[in-house]
């Protein structure tokens, strides 16, 4: 369509004529009256007003456009629309790695920060009023028959742990005993509901419950109950996605000590509980291992960001590093104390140690028993647990090699044995229906490096969100998909895989929970 706009040029076309394309019809009224290409004067139309209008031709008009003829041939090898997946690199990810290549001594100092949210308690949504005030017996059995499959655990009988809360809860009226029944309550509101004021105030009623009895007279039963509160308190801040979380899990370790002269057999009620809670402090202190560390660190001394925040979330990396936990690690699968090792290991080479031959000797030790001295059959579950889980357990297994390899030597090139274990891991992957374990998610998502490989990743994880009653795994998925932006835009191999792997997880505005 074109409109004339120098009529000093053409005098003899008035200001309401239009010329008329091939492709649209156009009607320009002003002033009463109508001058229309391409239309009958005489068609006695009803006026629609004044303004400009647009009408299309009909479709069998072969002049709107010009259709060229299609590819010839064989067609098989053409991509479909439906098979192509679409990762985004936002300028956050261009400008971390611009950052990483330019500073290669810390990241305080060199600019980063400028991009990093604060290690600040995030902005969540806003309390909004309960809108259906729900009886307790509701809330129970929304947690039994929901948000029990939610809750993160490894190679534990899920229904049994769904027993053990539910006969917690309703035990006794012992604080301890309350401060499950709170915890579940709470959990399944928030789940349920969303973040609204029932849901904060049962939270609340059961840390309060939490702090009534001193933990230094807790007996035996009463602390395996603050333990199990402590993890159900966990699942509730990783569900609003708090860091808080990192502090019920260190709570929980702290009511440790009021069980450690009991002797558990493997196996039992206790057993599980115990072994739990380890799960957590080992996926707890991966997280630290990694998120802001050097940064708490160095904005504690300088004073730069609110110290009650940053001495708060410093000490909760502080106490998951240094505090550890004795004589419950036989309560939970060799495959999580081995990966406890790992994260233990030296991550930098700044000191005399990371050179040792001793210290070398224990990393080959350690990946030797990790290769050949694991078995995927524990005592401490059932056959049938065991058959469901043995490929999660291998999954855990493999993710724990791999992330051994990159992290103990700083290595980001590939080699023949870390390309089988990769391979033997996307063997797996491949053939789950649901994966809701995000370690080894990430861990063998980051070396997704081919774009089937990385389909197969996100095939699994949109497999795992269609499943109504398992956790989301969105957080996981945006930093595997980081992940995979400084891989591409570090053409040259110029950054090293934990210098990635930090930058990564801490623009994550909480502490990620890899649980």
């Amino acid at each position: 369509m074109r409109f004339w706009s120098d009529i000093h040029h053409f005098p003899s076309i008035p200001i309401a004529e239009v010329i008329i394309s091939q492709s649209v019809s156009v009607v320009w009224l002003l002033a009463g009256r109508a001058k229309v290409y391409g239309f009958p004067v005489a068609s006695k139309r009803k006026c629609g007003g004044y303004g400009l209008r647009l009408s299309w031709p009909v479709p069998t008009d072969r002049k709107r456009a010009l259709v060229g003829a299609g590819p010839r041939g064989d067609r098989r090898g053409v991509t479909s629309h439906r098979d192509i997946r679409c990762i985004n690199a936002f300028s956050r990810d261009v400008h971390l790695y611009y950052n990483a290549t330019l500073f290669k001594e810390g990241l305080y100092k060199s600019g980063i920060l400028d991009v990093l949210i604060p290690p600040c308690p995030p902005e969540t949504l806003p309390w909004t009023p309960c809108k259906v005030d729900a009886p307790n017996k509701d809330l129970l059995n929304y947690f039994e028959m929901v948000v029990s499959n939610t809750l993160p655990m490894l190679d534990t009988d899920r229904s049994r742990i769904r027993r053990l809360l539910l006969q917690m809860a309703v035990s006794d009226d012992s604080p301890s005993s309350k401060a499950v029944l709170l915890s579940i309550l709470a959990l399944s509101s928030l789940h349920r509901d969303g973040q609204q004021e029932h849901a904060a105030q049962l939270k609340l009623s059961a840390i309060q419950a939490l702090m009534v009895s001193p933990e230094k007279h807790l007996s035996p039963e009463a602390g395996i109950k603050h333990i199990a509160a402590g993890i159900l308190l966990a699942s509730f801040e990783m569900l609003r996605k708090d860091s808080g979380w990192v502090g019920h899990v260190c709570g929980a370790k702290g009511v440790i000590t009021a069980v450690q002269g009991q002797r558990y057999v493997p196996g039992s009620d206790m057993s599980v509980i115990l072994g739990w809670i380890y799960y957590y402090d080992v996926m707890a202190r991966f997280s630290i291992r990694h998120w802001r560390v050097n940064m708490l660190q160095e904005a504690s001394c300088d004073n730069k960001w609110p110290p009650d925040l940053c001495e708060m979330q410093f000490a909760f990396a502080r106490v998951s590093f240094a505090k550890q936990i004795p004589d419950i690690s036989n309560h939970c699968h060799q495959v999580i104390q081995l990966l406890y090792e790992v994260c233990n290991t030296l991550l930098y080479p700044w000191g005399p140690q990371y050179h040792d031959d001793e210290y070398r000797k224990s990393l080959e030790e350690l990946e030797l028993r990790l290769t050949k001295r694991v078995s995927l059959t524990d005592e401490a579950t059932s056959q049938g647990v065991i058959k469901e889980t043995s490929a999660v357990l291998e999954l855990f297994r493999l993710s724990t090699l791999v992330y051994l390899e990159r992290a103990s030597r700083n290595f980001s090139g590939q080699s023949t044995k870390l390309d089988q274990w990769v391979e033997d891991s996307f063997s797996i992957l491949t053939n789950l229906n649901a994966c809701q374990h995000p370690f080894p998610l990430f861990i063998l998502g980051c070396e997704a490096r081919t774009d089937s490989r990385r389909i197969a990743i996100l095939d699994l994880i949109a497999k795992t969100e269609e499943h109504l009653h398992v956790r989301s795994v969105q957080e996981v998925k945006e930093l595997i998909q980081s992940m995979w932006v400084q891989e591409d835009l570090d053409v040259n191999g110029e950054i090293g895989f934990i210098r990635k792997l930090n930058l990564v997880l801490s623009t994550n505005g909480v502490v990620p929970g890899f649980v």
